[in-house]
């Protein structure tokens, strides 16, 4: 089991001196969705951790302490079976939603049979795919996996394990999900102009309910709802900044101090050597001479944002992901071209590479970089800028006539198997189209070692995971990374009791105005 934090987090409900009154939030667009099972924006995800009573949940703390996966609305650990993948959860008695009907283990399993359900086309449908069968009777719910995996705890804690009423319709296009099980409820929701949210009198949980409401104001100018925060007219930003306003309100307010909050590491930039081209291919020596002949202060400089919000990288892992650990495995201040040359001498086959990128203007300038610093150990590339669209089909189908891949991943949740089994498993570059591991790494000795630590628990999955990303970078290296981004908020001064909450970033459940 994953280590759990004990106790409630934060006050008890109605105990905090400032508690009550509305927070205020502007949003230059409407959230994606409030079907738990079609939720992916930053707006509607925290608006669900809000209003879900998940079987587990993240502690509404900073970090590191936010990582940790506590009980919510389970009554207790889970019975899992010796083989690891089979769980038995009992849902806590006297759980209910906002209207009054009770919470029983099928409504956890309508929730994940929606998301499973080809018809949802959820995005949670990846993330839950070990998942063979759901069943519940009465307060109970038995999970059963395809292999045992040590990140169900943190995974049951995303919204896509938001307990559903059992008539929760199947529809594709999603449906509001408008009763709460969490400290709070959606109230009401005009698409498109205004989403409120309110406590849920019904909430029997130990999270905290500080706040009255929220009342989310959609009106599409970014500018205007900066200046509004700024002003105090309204409480939290709830657009990501863009990196110009970073910089200048970083000036003004400092960073993670009492409005402008940084999380780090939550974006990893990188070029994937396709280990199946006729380059790459059994070529480990001139994968580590791409590693060290790169430039990754230069290229970092290259990023808009630089140096508040990219911070050079060597690993896979970012720093997000607990477990992280800077294992220094290829230089970031500089090429160490002698080593790479070595390395070079004799392993650049044809000595020409097709490297493929996004036709975002700042990307294809650092592809162009890359090519350039790359040319010193013999390799003449070839940059290929094509629409995100086109690159994602196209990269995730076996034999793509590409060598190198710079491209971006955005980390869902903070578990190791997000980084390493997404992106480098064996398993996920052996589909017909539709792969995630673009570097087509798959090396049976890593593909044990990274089920090994998937099936692990706590601090040993997280120690075992640090330890194969370390491993594959220095003895496969099937991955040239460059860099990390990081995610914003910006509140007003009237927000207080903020813990920028390391998954959810506004966690307004802990949240007071004064």
């Amino acid at each position: 089991m994953p280590a759990l934090c004990s106790g409630a987090d934060g006050a008890a409900r109605g105990t905090s001196a400032a508690a009550g009154g509305t927070l205020r939030l502007v949003a230059a667009g409407d959230v994606d969705s409030l079907d738990p099972a079609l939720a992916t924006s930053p707006l509607a995800w925290a608006i669900e951790y809000g209003t879900c009573a998940t079987l587990t949940a993240y502690a509404d703390a900073p970090a590191p302490d936010g990582f940790s996966i506590r009980l919510e609305a389970a009554a207790g650990l889970p019975h899992v079976s010796r083989d690891g993948r089979t769980y038995v959860f009992s849902v806590r008695k006297g759980l209910g939603f906002s209207d009054g009907s009770p919470l029983t283990g099928a409504n956890f399993a309508h929730a994940l049979g929606r998301v499973l359900n080809p018809s949802m086309n959820s995005p949670g449908a990846e993330l839950f795919s070990d998942v063979k069968q759901v069943s519940a009777r009465g307060r109970r719910l038995r999970i059963e996996l395809s292999r045992p995996s040590g990140s169900l705890l943190t995974r049951l804690a995303l919204p896509y394990a938001c307990p559903v009423p059992l008539g929760f319709p199947i529809n594709p296009a999603g449906e509001p999900l408008m009763v709460g099980s969490g400290p709070y409820r959606v109230a009401s929701r005009v698409p498109g102009s205004q989403v409120v949210i309110e406590r849920n009198p019904n909430y029997r949980g130990s999270r905290p309910q500080r706040i009255a409401r929220m009342v989310m104001t959609v009106n599409g100018d970014v500018q205007a709802d900066i200046q509004a925060v700024e002003q105090g007219q309204a409480d939290v930003l709830g657009a990501e900044l863009e990196f110009e306003d970073r910089d200048r309100l970083a000036g003004v307010y400092g960073v993670n101090q009492k409005q402008l909050f940084k999380i780090r590491g939550t974006i990893v930039y990188f070029l994937a050597l396709n280990t199946s081209s006729p380059l790459f291919k059994d070529n480990v020596p001139l994968r580590k001479a791409v590693n060290l002949v790169l430039d990754r202060a230069e290229i970092v400089k290259a990023s808009p944002g630089w140096p508040l919000s990219q911070e050079a990288t060597d690993q896979i892992m970012p720093r997000w992901v607990p477990g992280w650990t800077d294992y220094h495995a290829y230089p970031l201040t500089g090429p160490n071209l002698p080593q790479a040359s070595r390395l070079a001498a004799g392993n650049v086959r044809g000595g020409r590479a097709v490297l493929y990128t996004s036709a975002v203007p700042f990307l294809v300038s650092i592809a162009k970089l890359i090519a350039a610093e790359l040319d010193r150990i013999g390799l003449q590339v070839t940059v290929t800028p094509l629409a995100p669209a086109v690159i994602a089909a196209r990269a995730g189908t076996p034999g793509a006539p590409y060598d190198m891949l710079l491209t971006r991943y955005d980390l869902r949740y903070p578990d190791p198997e997000e980084a390493i089994v997404k992106l480098l498993a064996g398993a996920n570059a052996r589909r017909p189209a539709g792969n995630t591991n673009l570097a087509y790494f798959d090396d049976p000795t890593y593909n044990r070692r990274i089920a090994v630590a998937d099936g692990l628990n706590g601090a040993a999955r997280v120690r075992a995971f640090s330890q194969v990303d370390a491993s594959i970078m220095r003895n496969a290296a099937p991955w040239a990374p460059l860099f990390e981004g990081s995610r914003w908020l910006f509140v007003s001064s009237r927000v207080g009791c903020l813990k920028l909450h390391p998954v959810f970033r506004l966690d307004y459940a802990a949240i007071c105005v004064q």
